[in-house]
């Protein structure tokens, strides 16, 4: 634990920008390192496995969850779901104006509302 504090407080210190030049000159090169299932580009099948499973999981899990224990489910998501709506409302809010606002811009920009 002292050797991870120790190793979190040298990155704080040494904050300074690094060369981030790569040899990799295209995205598709670099995707190529990734570990991944399928081929770049294809339509049918292409999908990081590591995240695909783990997101799978965490989705059955929930599923599996809210069937097993429904009473404690039903009240647990409708806490959560007050809790978000209480919390970030707000930032609904805001983003409905923002979207407005865009719409507005392509309007007047790319079809000339005047």
């Amino acid at each position: 634990m002292a050797l991870l504090l120790q190793s979190g407080l040298k990155r704080l210190k040494d904050w300074a920008p690094r060369d981030h030049t790569y040899d990799k000159p295209t995205a598709e090169d670099h995707m190529k390192d990734m570990y991944s299932f399928g081929k770049i580009g294809s339509k049918l099948l292409y999908f990081n496995p590591v995240i695909t499973f783990f997101s799978a999981g965490g989705v059955w899990g929930f599923v599996i969850w809210a069937m097993v224990a429904q009473d404690e489910a039903a009240s647990k998501t409708a806490d959560a779901q007050a809790w978000v709506t209480d919390v970030w409302n707000w930032l609904y809010m805001v983003s409905q104006n923002v979207w407005i606002v865009v719409l507005f811009y392509l309007l007047f920009k790319h079809y000339n509302l005047k």
